[in-house]
This record gives C-alpha cells, structure tokens and sequence, in this order.
C-alpha cells in the first residue's frame, strides 16, 4: 500500500468520525439509546422473530403436547435464560469483558465511578426461561425438572434424577445443545469451534439414558448450528431447532410445543449426519457432494440427516403447481411460476413455497438444483393461496469461463416444493439467443400471494 493510498484509507474514517460528531462528543448519549434500541417496534418484533425461526425437523406425533398428566423437563438449557443468546449479545460480551480484566491481560480495568466500580455481572435474570414457560403453559399437569449435566464437562451425576423422572412422566422435554460465547465454558461462537457435531460433553449420554426409559422424549435444541448424532435424532420422537432465539425465545418454544402455534421455519442450510460429511450442500454439482460414483459412503448415507429448506409444521399442505410447457423467454425478460397451496390439515399454519431451477447443459457445470425464492405463507384449515413467483431470466445465469456474469440460451427445468428433496416439476422454459449475453445478476424480488375464497379453492 502506497502512502497516498494510507492517507486516502484514513481519510475516509476520519471524514466518517465527523460526520457523527465523535471528535466534539465522544461519549455516548445514554439518555438517547431508548430511542433507537429496544423502541417498541422491537419489543414487537424480537417474538415473532423468535416464533418464525422455530424448526421443527422431526415428528413422530409427540408434539404438540396434549394435556399429558406428568411431563419431565430436563437438561442444562432449560432453566438456563443466558443460554436462550448468542455470542455477540450484550450479556456474552460482558462475560467476555470480565474474563478479561479477571485474566490481568487487559490493558485497563473499569475505573471507578463515584466511589462505585461499575458491576459487569452479567443479568439474564429477568428473561423468562423455558421452564418457566412449560410450567406456566401446563398449568395443570405436574412439571419434574432435573438438569441432568452441564452444558460441557464430564459430570453424570444428575443423570440418575433425570432417568427417574422421565420414567414417571408420559413425556420427557429435553432442552439440550450449546452455550454460545467467546469464554472458554462455551461451546460455540466466535473462536469456540467444535471437531464434532455431537451434543457437548455428556449430553449424548443422558440423551440416550432418558430415551432408554421409554418414555417419549421431545429433544429442543438451544444452538447455534447442526448438532447431535443421527443416534441421538433417531432417539427422539420429536425435534425442535430453537437456535439461539434470545429474549422471548423461552415463550417461542413454549408456545410451540403445546400448539399454541406452529412452527413454520425452514433450515436454512442442509443438516449433516456426521463431522466427516462437512461440508454438505444441496446445491451440488452432478458429481458433487456425494462418495464418488458408488453414492453412500462405505458407512453412512451420504444424504444429510434433514434437507435444505425442510421443516414441517402441525398441519399439511399440498402445493399444486401450474405447470410451464416450454414457453421461450427473452433475455431480460420475466416469467411468472404459479403455484396453489392448500392447508389440508386442522390447525392454522405456515408452509414456505420454495422455487428452484437447474440449467441441465451449460459451459460451465451448474448444480442439481438452485434456491431461486421462497414465500412463507399462513393459512387456516381448507384455506388456500395462490403464489406467484415473478422470475427474471437475468437471475438464471452464472459466472463464466471468462469470470463475467452470462445467461446462456438454452433450457432451464423448474421446480416448486416444500424442501429442496420434496419438489414437484413444474416443467421448463427456454432463453431465446443463440450466444451467452452479458448481464446483471438479479434476484426474484416480487411474489404476489392470493388468497382464494374457499369456494373457489380446487378440490
């Protein structure tokens, strides 16, 4: 880096700093933070957040919960409210901050404030745990709790309270997984990577030990990526990704497992069966992602354990797609796909109608299959929507031989669905062209949804 470049760089941060008025008032206006964090916009919006990213990926008809006389609730995040966050939060920070000054590696400590240093304890005491919630949403039935172990370390203990008590519930609530943080008691975060993708510590362990009760055990995961062994899913009768959902996640996850609402989310990644499958991705090439030309590996399925873009809700749905019977499109056009999605189950519920494409022959090697849009859509029962996905032929193209965004001419097959292995054919069209034409990558940003009147609804 040249001098005249330096100066340039540093120009433009101090041009920034005054702009904001650092250099004649460096301290913060604690009196004007209301104004911008925690505004009642956000006191709406942090629940629905919370509720939306819920994922169920596994149901064997244990959830929702319905009036069960005896529930255990068990494990080292379920009256954990600190564990509900993630690592870059305020309170994960602060921990950060005193493990620092504790170590004697910061350069300075806090400096006293009228005879009183500043207290960086972290608080979580306020937030509602999902304990707290269970207890209050099965007000009639006798919650046990037993934590069973911590979060990381050796010690099983707690385990032979947690067997108990699971054995004399009909239903065992395990809130196991992660705390995230940059401290070294937690299990993921910023610098606290993992070389495996089981539950931390014992975790599996009790796990296993409560699910050998046969009493049916609902596993809701508090983390912040895929994690737990396929024995550990395949133990559970039902499982909830909760991920980090922060302050209201605790009634989030309350809600959810005794029906209050559905959980609607997706996964936004695919989710892998073992440590040795990393990475995994359902927008492979044809030979990608996969053990060679045999398929499965020699001992495990090369498939992941849940597919990109799966979740299931309470109710079901079937999508019907209008299909598209070749129609030719100009470069810099757009082409509507339709789709009808009906709620054919009992409950009021989401279901998130995913479009895709593949481009079977191209200079360049595309993948399988590739995530053009998504609309999440609520419907009550017998309800339907009609959804209609505006592409632009400008989002199907790729980068190059020359490393220059092209669409080529040529086919492009298309797919509507509720997970990127649950699609339906929803036939092809053709770019019109007879060479690649040089364009700007666009996305389908519009997605018209309407609602259809009952007697209008196909049958």
């Amino acid at each position: 880096m040249s001098l005249a470049e330096l100066d340039l760089a540093v120009g433009r941060v101090l041009t920034a700093k005054f702009r904001l008025g650092l250099f004649e008032s460096p301290d913060v206006d604690v009196d004007a933070a209301t104004t911008h964090a925690r505004t009642p916009e956000h006191a709406e919006l942090a629940p629905r957040i919370a509720r939306d990213s819920l994922v169920l990926v596994k149901n064997d008809g244990a959830l929702p919960l319905v009036k069960p006389q005896r529930v255990a609730v068990i494990g080292p995040n379920a009256d954990a409210a600190r564990h509900l966050f993630g690592d870059y939060s305020y309170l994960a920070h602060v921990e950060s901050l005193t493990d620092l000054f504790e170590s004697g590696s910061a350069l300075s400590a806090p400096e006293p404030v009228e005879d009183e240093t500043p207290s960086l304890a972290p608080d979580a005491s306020g937030v509602e745990t999902i304990l707290d919630a269970l207890r209050t949403r099965l007000d009639n039935a006798e919650v046990a709790f037993a934590p069973g172990c911590d979060v990381l370390g050796d010690d099983r203990s707690g385990f032979d309270a947690a067997v108990v008590a699971a054995a004399e519930s009909d239903v065992a609530v395990m809130v196991m997984g992660d705390k995230s943080g940059l401290t070294t008691e937690c299990t993921s975060g910023e610098s606290r990577d993992v070389a495996s993708l089981d539950l931390p510590g014992v975790q599996e362990e009790l796990v296993l030990a409560v699910a050998a009760t046969g009493t049916p055990v609902v596993l809701v995961l508090v983390t912040g990526r895929p994690i737990g062994s396929v024995a550990v899913h395949d133990a559970a009768a039902a499982v909830l990704v909760a991920w980090l959902p922060g302050e209201h996640g605790a009634a989030a996850v309350g809600d959810a497992l005794v029906g209050d609402v559905s959980p609607g989310g997706k996964l936004p990644m695919n989710y892998p069966r073992h440590v040795g499958q990393v990475p995994t991705f359902y927008a492979h090439k044809l030979s990608g992602g996969r053990s060679h030309w045999k398929g499965p590996y020699v001992e495990l399925s090369n498939e992941p354990m849940y597919p990109f873009g799966h979740g299931l809700t309470y109710s079901t749905f079937d999508v019907a797609v209008d299909a598209l019977d070749g129609p030719t499109v100009e470069v810099g056009g757009t082409i509507d796909v339709v789709a009808t999605v009906t709620n054919t189950g009992s409950m009021t519920a989401d279901e998130v109608v995913q479009l895709y494409t593949r481009d079977p022959a191209a200079t360049i090697t595309r993948p399988v299959k590739e995530l053009q849009s998504f609309e999440r859509v609520t419907l009550e029962p017998g309800r339907s929507a009609r959804v209609t996905f505006e592409l632009p032929v400008d989002a199907l193209g790729f980068s190059g031989t020359s490393l220059d965004y092209v669409v080529e001419p040529g086919r492009i097959d298309v797919f509507v669905g509720t997970s990127s292995n649950d699609v339906t054919d929803a036939g092809h069209l053709v770019i019109a062209g007879d060479h690649a034409v040089e364009r700007r990558r666009s996305l389908t940003e519009h997605v018209v949804v309407e609602h259809i009147d009952p007697d209008d609804t196909p049958s």
